[in-house]
């Protein structure tokens, strides 16, 4: 077989993958239970997930916060802490912070990613920020406050987790699914975890 077929070949399969893909993730976004469901799957944050809980058993596990801000949105965002050493099944606290370093007012939407997927299962929190879009007034600053734990049942070869908020602009007018379309897809391009942002880091 020549180069040229093998190419056109390869060409083909891709687009043959490509279409079925893409009217599944249309149908995901498009579609609140199967973006919930996708949540629950992925770890990426519709709501507060609502991990089943228990007693501890005096295990720790080291969790490390992340922050993104997408599209070019003049904000800075960044966890207090770094990182945290919690125990398995009581309730942490976190605090993200924001600053909006425009003259414009914005409209963000937040949400969430933990990673390994397998702790994202296990993996609840009581007070979240996720998926919740907000108004940010020029030169205005806010305190996002996390309350979160992870079940007795996550996997006891997890000894770190990843816990990062990203934030999209949100433009008026567009349709919730196509918002979710945008922002799953820069997620899955940029990777799902990301890199701290300094409080001091330009926008």
């Amino acid at each position: 077989m020549s180069e040229v077929l093998k190419r056109r070949n390869l060409r083909t399969l891709a687009v043959l993958i490509a279409i079925p893909v893409g009217v599944a993730l249309f149908a995901l976004f498009a579609f609140r239970p199967l973006y919930t469901l996708w949540c629950k799957a992925t770890g990426t944050g519709l709501r507060p997930n609502v991990a089943v809980l228990g007693a501890g058993d005096g295990r720790e596990i080291e969790v490390l916060f992340r922050s993104q801000v997408f599209d070019n949105l003049p904000l800075r965002f960044a966890p207090d802490e770094a990182r945290q050493v919690v125990r398995i099944g009581e309730d942490a606290h976190a605090i993200y912070r924001l600053e909006n370093t425009s003259d414009r007012t914005l409209r963000i939407r937040p949400i969430h990613q933990v990673s390994p997927i397998n702790a994202a299962r296990h993996f609840g929190m009581k007070v979240c920020f996720c998926f919740n879009d907000q108004d940010i007034e020029p030169r205005g600053t806010r305190e996002f406050p996390v309350v979160y734990a992870f079940a007795p049942a996550l996997d006891r070869r997890v000894e770190t987790v990843t816990l990062c908020y990203s934030l999209f602009d949100v433009a008026p007018g567009t349709a919730p699914s196509k918002d979710m379309e945008r922002i799953e897809r820069e997620v899955r391009e940029y990777g799902e975890i990301v890199s701290p942002r300094r409080p001091d880091a330009r926008p």
